[in-house]
């Protein structure tokens, strides 16, 4: 049975040759950079006045200034080189002359023909300016490929004056979710949550995809799984990959030709988890079956921990982001598994929370992601610990614990 380090090896050394693009920039919020992007001009291309007031040349001790004119932002000064002894009125982001200083417009007395300042402090040269290259040089790199377009970064690439991204294209994929019991009627029947769970996962990270149910049987399972790897770069099934005589999807997915990658891997919840590869005969182009435990708790794990990344080499080697953050209390692992528990953020950190095993996903939902422990792993208050954030979950909002009986 491999690690987890093993595992995420693995997917690391998959071929997997990313489809680019380029496309406008209005339409790239949460696509992947496949290249660079970079400054073409400095930034700021001038030097700008970073408050309303008056750009003057100091002069000794004198605080009162001939004001010659105005520079709007968008504008530049026009006039001769100021003297000392002479200031222009300025906007906030308009160029500032050569050899001034600025000085807000609430130190002065706001003179129009000659301006006085209050105080001699604010007449210290070089105040109040963003100089020209301050920012980033011309060349350096302000966003970097394998990053994920936030409308933070997007508006960084937009002031660079680029209307064009490359993007690598996500992968398409197809959710079957397996289970005579999920979605059916009668006492043992359950909700589907699993389907809901991966199709938001999917958004979340701008991903095609469709979704199916199939039952316990060989037949329907071979022929869904079969329609569903023509179609998509990643199938990805919920149950059936466990040890039980109804769990068929790896020797399914071995007939269909995917070769396996890893099944089982040393972690708790996900053990069972189940990844395999075959190149597609129309495109040439290597596709693949992630095969994720039944129990969504187990789902929500493994989709973090395994479909993420192998999502990523499609991407150009993007991946989530994980965090270090000290733990709120002692904690102690005893298992023999690396184990992954929902936590959620506390004041002094980050608090992994008691559940009821795999199939609690309300206790799940009450975290804002996973707290990684190590085999053997012992962590006291303020022990720095890695935590992974739920894709799309902003921090801070989460679901909620109802009362439990003691147990």
């Amino acid at each position: 049975m491999l690690s987890y380090a093993e595992a995420l090896a693995a997917i690391a050394a998959l071929v997997v040759i990313p489809r680019i693009e380029s496309v406008p920039l209005a339409t790239a919020l949460g696509q992947v950079l496949a290249e660079d992007v970079r400054l073409a001009a400095p930034q700021p291309p001038f030097d700008r006045a970073t408050m309303d007031g008056y750009a003057l040349v100091a002069d000794g001790a004198r605080t009162a200034f001939r004001v010659l004119g105005t520079v709007a932002a968008g504008s530049e000064w026009a006039g001769a080189a100021l003297r000392p002894g002479e200031a222009v009125h300025i906007m906030t982001g308009a160029p500032v002359p050569a050899g001034t200083t600025v000085v807000p417009i609430e130190a002065s007395d706001r003179g129009e023909a000659v301006v006085t300042i209050a105080e001699a402090k604010h007449l210290a040269a070089g105040r109040n300016i963003a100089w020209r290259g301050e920012d980033g040089a011309a060349g350096a790199v302000i966003v970097a490929a394998g990053t994920r377009l936030t409308p933070a970064t997007l508006a960084a690439v937009a002031m660079c004056g680029q209307r064009q991204v490359t993007v690598s294209w996500p992968p398409s994929v197809a959710i079957v979710t397996t289970g005579d019991e999920v979605g059916g009627e009668g006492a043992a029947a359950i909700a589907d949550s699993n389907g809901p769970l991966l199709s938001a996962i999917a958004q979340q990270v701008g991903l095609p995809h469709a979704r199916i149910h199939v039952r316990d049987e060989a037949h329907a399972l071979r022929l869904t799984l079969q329609a569903a790897a023509e179609q998509a770069d990643i199938v990805i099934t919920t149950g059936g990959v466990s040890a039980d005589a109804r769990d068929l999807v790896p020797e399914v997915a071995n007939d269909l030709g995917f070769a396996t990658v890893f099944h089982h891997v040393a972690i708790q919840p996900g053990k069972p988890v189940f990844l395999g590869q075959r190149t597609a005969a129309k495109r040439g182009s290597a596709r693949f079956l992630i095969g994720l435990p039944g129990n969504p708790v187990s789902v929500l794990a493994t989709a973090h921990l395994f479909l993420l990344p192998l999502v990523g080499r499609f991407l150009g080697g993007w991946t989530p982001t994980w965090l270090d953050l000290p733990v709120a209390g002692d904690w102690h692992h005893h298992g023999t598994r690396h184990l992954f528990l929902p936590a959620r953020l506390v004041p002094d950190g980050i608090e992994a929370i008691r559940w009821n095993g795999s199939g609690d996903l309300i206790a799940a939902a009450a975290g804002e992601g996973l707290v990684d422990l190590p085999p053997g792993r012992a962590a006291t208050r303020g022990t720095l610990l890695r935590f992974l954030p739920y894709v799309g979950g902003p921090l801070g909002e989460r679901g909620r614990i109802p009362p439990r009986p003691p147990r």
